[in-house]
């Protein structure tokens, strides 16, 4: 018995998600940081964005979907939701870091 996409087989198991998701990577304070973005079905369609500092979790900001949202014919509008999302969290992440510098080198914002 297969499953549809997003469902969780009897396994328990995940299945693959036909979206892929965004990634990226950028220094923040001399830090490497992982940004990744994806649409999550299970157990609510949401999309998760997670910044990863050493392989671990620093950050995390989930949304939902909107209604039919996950359905695969308005992919291309939970993709947009998806980059949107992954946009902001990097723009956040370059912000605090200006300000982090601007307040170390005596230029308060």
């Amino acid at each position: 018995m297969q499953s549809e996409p997003g469902e969780v087989p009897k396994t328990g198991m995940a299945v693959e998600n036909p979206m892929p998701g965004l990634n990226d990577n950028l220094k923040f304070l001399g830090r490497l940081l992982h940004v990744q973005t994806e649409a999550i079905a299970y157990p609510a369609p949401r999309i998760v964005t997670q910044v990863f500092s050493n392989g671990r979790v620093v950050f995390s900001r989930k949304s939902e979907i909107p209604p039919g949202g996950a359905d695969p014919r308005k992919a291309e509008q939970t993709r947009e939701q998806m980059r949107a999302q992954h946009s902001q969290t990097i723009r956040e992440i370059s912000e605090k870091q200006k300000r982090i510098l601007a307040n170390v080198n005596g230029n308060p914002r």
